[in-house]
């Protein structure tokens, strides 16, 4: 169970850094090395609870997306905002992960939403055959609101399911 006023000061802190975070961060375990863990950001959009980033495979990380390499994700609150380097909000999470393919209905659709929320440059890259456009949807993770607290999430909407504590 988790207190009623930390949930709502969880959710609050939540909902500001999904309406504010403009790209994410994408960690893939990949290559022949299990070990070796590949990194990268892309700008994105959140629309229905999932997340749309459109990133070129020549960025190995997308290459191992392609290839169903696991993968994670971050969103964190940006370092000018946060009131404390050590305890910056920040959201962490798995996810299921697919390719939106350039005949699929919603391809164009959603390359015009990436296209309003981040500029022209989309009208460039849109037509480039090295980019992919993925979907992908929350399963799980770990929401950082501040010291001291950490939530388990759930689902697409980052449903707190548990504070997470030493004792």
């Amino acid at each position: 169970m988790i207190d009623a006023k930390k949930k709502s000061m969880a959710e609050n802190a939540r909902n500001r850094l999904l309406e504010t975070a403009r790209s994410l961060h994408v960690a893939v375990a990949g290559g022949t090395e299990s070990h070796r863990v590949d990194q990268g950001q892309s700008p994105f959009i959140r629309k229905e609870g999932r997340f749309y980033i459109f990133s070129s495979h020549l960025s190995s990380h997308t290459r191992h997306i392609l290839e169903g390499a696991p993968a994670q994700f971050l969103l964190i609150e940006d370092e000018t905002a946060s009131q404390n380097i050590w305890a910056r909000v920040r959201l962490k999470f798995s996810a299921e992960i697919s390719e939106i393919h350039r005949k699929d209905a919603g391809f164009d659709s959603i390359c015009d939403d990436i296209r309003q929320a981040h500029g022209p440059v989309m009208d460039m890259i849109r037509n480039f055959t090295d980019f992919h456009l993925f979907s992908i949807t929350p399963v799980s993770g770990v929401l950082v609101t501040g010291f001291a607290a950490a939530f388990d999430v759930k689902g697409p909407d980052f449903t707190l399911t548990a504070h997470l504590s030493s004792g």
